[in-house]
């Protein structure tokens, strides 16, 4: 794939600039897996440093998804100027929000989060909407492959906050992760990133013009990537905080409980991207909704740390295909449409990630017991179940093809 168009003499150069394009932005991916899931191996530490209650603390995942609904909005305008613009500004914004978590009050913190809440809106938004354009072969498995990058990054986040964590380093910690943005940022800044279009793929987009979607399928899978968003941050944001009260004398290996949910999501999205040409995208979604909510069910009645690691990594393998085939989806629904619906469908993901989160946390702290405000994911599993059930169009029920 040519990111622009020209002669055959420039075919050779496009090719390498294409390749580079992909390393640099999949090992971007891999810094924001990192910071997208840091807030929930760190959240007991800002809980233990400002003596916050659940209901408080849970106001770092609203803040940090707020802010990705500020990104998303803002990511129309900026692809319509190129990609890098929204690239560039993304990065740059989580290296700023990442190296303000350093400050020192609760009020900082909260803005801190929403700023690389806001970076992570732009920077994951248009990386998903540019291998989606680039990406003409199996859409879903190159989809897969990037989210299994971040899927790197978010499964390294907890045991690289518990090694700094050991050694009193957690500023050093978050200059590191702000300083790889940073450079990402500065990298793509001088790189041409504009998916070109040959004749083909613009009669095919054309095409798709015309198989929209009906109103009540478009209101479904906006729903989809609400729960979706909301219920993964729930189970991945709460996870450690449970593990340390039901373990409060297993020291710091709480901190590590996140990881198994990110191992999970880390296997199933290596498994995902050989299954699209021989299982139905939906039967996937819908196999996968039943082990997550079967999976959170367990977790609320496990009483060691290794039920518990079972439990959450289950529900991480559960939920590892449903992310790239909602955004498969999207681009097949809706062609070159996409980068705008592609908008509101990843701010109202944000604003599940935003709210689910802070909920669990209302309602914890209501009933005194946090495994009360886990049984909201677990609605969350149960209502995409239904969800997927009533989309009838054919591209929700055809098998994936060599164009997806």
């Amino acid at each position: 794939m040519r990111l622009a168009m020209g002669s055959s003499q420039d075919r050779p150069v496009a090719i390498p600039i294409a390749s580079a394009a992909r390393v640099v932005l999949h090992a971007g991916y891999v810094v924001a897996g990192i910071v997208t899931t840091l807030m929930g191996p760190i959240l007991p530490i800002l809980i233990g440093r400002w003596s916050l209650s659940d209901q408080r603390a849970g106001l770092f995942f609203t803040a940090q998804f707020c802010g990705s609904m500020v990104g998303v909005s803002t990511l129309g305008a900026l692809i319509g100027r190129g990609y890098r613009y929204a690239f560039v500004c993304g990065f740059s914004l989580i290296a700023a929000g990442v190296a303000g978590l350093t400050l020192g009050s609760y009020l900082a913190g909260l803005a801190a989060a929403a700023l690389f809440g806001c970076g992570l809106g732009q920077a994951l938004s248009a990386t998903n909407l540019w291998v989606a354009e680039v990406a003409k072969a199996r859409r879903v498995a190159a989809l897969s492959i990037l989210n299994l990058a971040w899927g790197i990054g978010a499964v390294a986040s907890s045991p690289v906050v518990m090694f700094a964590q050991r050694r009193e380093a957690i500023p050093f910690l978050l200059y590191t992760i702000a300083s790889a943005s940073a450079l990402t940022a500065l990298i793509l800044a001088s790189m041409n990133l504009e998916p070109g279009a040959a004749d083909g793929d613009h009669q095919q987009f054309t095409a798709r013009r015309g198989e929209n979607i009906s109103m009540r399928s478009s209101v479904s899978l906006a729903a989809l990537f609400f729960l979706y968003v909301g219920s993964e941050n729930s189970i991945a944001g709460w996870v450690a905080s449970l593990t340390k009260r039901m373990h409060p004398d297993s020291g710091d290996m709480w901190t590590l409980a996140p990881l198994f949910f990110w191992g999970g999501i880390l296997s199933g999205r290596a498994l995902v991207a050989l299954v699209p040409f021989r299982w139905r995208e939906r039967a996937l979604l819908a196999g996968g909704l039943i082990l997550a909510g079967a999976s959170i069910c367990l977790l609320l009645r496990a009483t060691t740390f290794a039920s518990i690691a079972t439990c959450v990594g289950a529900a991480g393998l559960g939920f590892a295909g449903i992310y790239p085939i909602l955004i498969a989806w999207l681009v097949k629904a809706y062609g070159q449409r996409s980068r705008q619906i592609g908008a509101i469908m990843f701010a109202l993901a944000a604003m599940g990630g935003a709210t689910m989160p802070w909920f669990v946390g209302l309602i914890s702290t209501g009933t005194g017991s946090l495994g009360a405000g886990l049984l909201l994911p677990l609605a969350g599993c149960v209502a995409m179940f239904g969800l997927i059930s009533s989309m009838r169009e054919p591209i929700f029920r055809d098998a994936g093809k060599p164009d997806d």
